[in-house]
């Protein structure tokens, strides 16, 4: 099976990674705005390349380590659920469907995920991502 890289490698920093929150739609909206300036004008070729086809999502997370409260402890698949409802066409928030940066229909295409966090203390929280779809 071969994979071409549809969004090449981009490093999102001072800005700590969020978990979905059905009572604050604004961390998706925040991720979602984060992202695509980021991607900034590629947005569209790169759903062309993606939306309908089978996905590798290749993230890392860079997270403050905890304290002994826990405060800063961030469950991978929580991290992850928030940037699949924002990478999709439409991010679901209670019923009312939100526009989502279209780069996959929904997480059903995501067929292989490779995801790490870092703890990191210099506070340079943040994320890497990388897509790939298969050809």
């Amino acid at each position: 099976m071969k994979w071409d890289v549809v969004l090449p490698k981009i490093e999102i920093r001072n800005y700590p990674p969020v978990i979905a929150s059905s009572k604050k739609v604004e961390r998706k909206q925040e991720l979602f705005k984060k992202l695509k300036k980021e991607i900034g004008k590629d947005l569209p070729k790169i759903k062309k390349l993606s939306v309908d086809k089978p996905l590798t999502i290749d993230v890392c997370y860079y997270i403050l380590a905890s304290d002994e409260s826990g405060k800063s402890k961030k469950d991978l698949d929580n991290l992850l659920k928030i940037l699949f409802d924002v990478l999709s066409v439409n991010m679901r928030n209670g019923h009312e469907p939100l526009k989502g940066l279209g780069l996959m229909r929904d997480d059903t295409y995501v067929y292989k995920i490779k995801c790490e966090k870092k703890e990191n203390s210099k506070n340079r929280e943040g994320f890497d991502l990388k897509i790939l779809r298969r050809i």
